[in-house]
């Protein structure tokens, strides 16, 4: 029986990497996104052999009940849910643009808070969810990423509130916040790092992440190799946030 996952932000470049490496790891995950980025998904690469999409808006709760339900609609057991989907808007005190304000809340916080109100009824015992947050909900060097790093932080708490939750059904729920990432870099991204040498040398490692590197943790975290853990962050950051 193949062990389905459904990946918000499955089309992007950490998203993507999270789905090849959960293919290795024997799950069956489902890419959700947005339309122009599960169109531009190559599901013909090897490395997403039986990865499968689905359009999904974290934003509306009605396209996040069809593309959920369009995910199982074969009857296979959802065995997990990646949380992925995320957006950064740079917010200089002074500068606070209402959009960006509420599109980072809509879909950093209560995008995975749909998500997950919607398969959380659909797991079994044995389950798991994993939520994307980042360093920035734990380190306070990026000026202009402050409404971004409080959506980050909370992250980190609705893990631990809704671990709790599901802990009784056999359900773990775990936070995994990486540190900069390579991927093309967004002008927000850049105004509020320094770009990727500034970024580096924050790190002990003395430089920025791979994306295969948080694969590695979410998939860890998703399979049974970590079945005592739960409501933990797991900082995949070069040690960003230890010094």
């Amino acid at each position: 029986m193949s062990r389905k996952v459904i990946v918000t932000g499955g089309a992007g470049v950490i998203g993507q990497a999270i789905c090849c490496r959960l293919v290795e790891g024997g799950f069956a995950p489902v890419a959700a996104d947005l339309k122009d980025a599960v169109d531009a998904l190559d599901l013909t690469d090897p490395a997403l052999a039986g990865a499968t999409s689905v359009v999904m808006d974290v934003t509306d709760r009605a396209s996040v009940e069809q593309a959920v339900a369009a995910a199982v609609a074969s009857g296979e057991t959802l065995r997990g849910v990646v949380n992925c989907a995320g957006i950064l808007r740079d917010s200089f005190l002074g500068e606070l643009d209402e959009a960006k304000l509420d599109l980072m809340f809509q879909v950093n916080i209560a995008g995975m808070a749909r998500v997950t109100d919607v398969c959380a009824p659909l797991l079994t015992e044995g389950s798991a969810i994993v939520n994307v947050g980042s360093l920035t909900g734990h380190f306070g060097r990026f000026r202009g990423a402050s409404v971004y790093g409080a959506t980050k932080a909370g992250i980190a708490a609705y893990t631990r509130y809704t671990a709790e939750e599901l802990a009784a059904r056999g359900i773990r729920v775990n936070n995994v916040a990486p540190g900069v990432i390579r991927a093309p870099m967004s002008p927000s991204m850049a105004r509020v790092s320094g770009g990727e040498e500034v970024s580096a040398s924050y790190a002990m490692l003395k430089r920025i992440g791979e994306p295969h590197e948080v694969a590695e943790a979410v998939e860890f975290l998703l399979s049974d190799r970590a079945s005592f853990i739960t409501a933990q962050t797991l900082l995949v950051d070069g040690g960003v946030v230890a010094w």
